[in-house]
């Protein structure tokens, strides 16, 4: 990625930030119930042209440690196996590339009543013979009562694509990612979900 691509890219990760009133001030630390977790969506949706794909993604990683500090940028796990259900764009995740980096860029809310932790993740995808990268920012959506991790979303607003890269692909077909709703958050291997609390 060039330098003026890695600028417009911070630039935009920085308004988008803003734009919710994120918050990446480092007087604690999030501390997480467990290290392993596994994200489900039902409906994450790749356009293409007039051409509209929905699959199924389930991604499973885990995190470096069950203490997060809140400096933007920190690589805080990887996602390391990725499973989909049928996709009729002929598109494929690249498995073959993972692990995957998962990096924390903030949360929304009034310290102690986190409500969003942001995170960025890039994923990879080959459609045919074009290979394709969609630099993801979602948001895990938290319970300020229970403390737990309700869901996670994807993109940051539903309304707009994640705008995918690629090499050797024609630049309107390349499309775009997207989520119609939030998907879930839990343990791996099992179904209780995940808290976060404050130290």
């Amino acid at each position: 990625m060039g330098t003026n691509a890695v600028a417009t890219l911070c630039a935009a990760i920085a308004c988008a930030l803003m734009a919710l009133g994120v918050s990446t001030a480092t007087a604690r630390n999030l501390s997480v119930s467990n290290q392993n977790f596994r994200w489900t969506f039902s409906d994450l949706e790749e356009t293409a042209g007039e051409l509209r794909n929905d699959c199924h993604v389930t991604l499973e990683g885990s995190l470096h440690s069950r203490t997060i500090r809140k400096v933007q940028g920190t690589l805080i796990g990887y996602i390391t196996s990725v499973k989909t259900g049928q996709c009729n764009l002929g598109t494929t995740i690249l498995t073959e590339t993972l692990p995957w980096h998962v990096s924390y860029l903030g949360f929304s809310g009034t310290l102690p009543e986190i409500t969003l932790i942001i995170l960025r993740l890039r994923m990879n995808l080959r459609r045919v013979t074009c290979l394709m990268a969609a630099d993801i920012l979602a948001r895990w959506i938290r319970n300020t009562i229970t403390r737990e991790v309700t869901g996670i979303e994807v993109p940051l607003e539903r309304n707009e694509g994640i705008p995918l890269t690629g090499i050797l692909c024609p630049a309107p077909r390349l499309g775009s990612l997207r989520s119609n709703g939030s998907g879930s958050v839990m343990l791996l291997g099992a179904t209780t979900g995940i808290t976060i609390t404050l130290i």
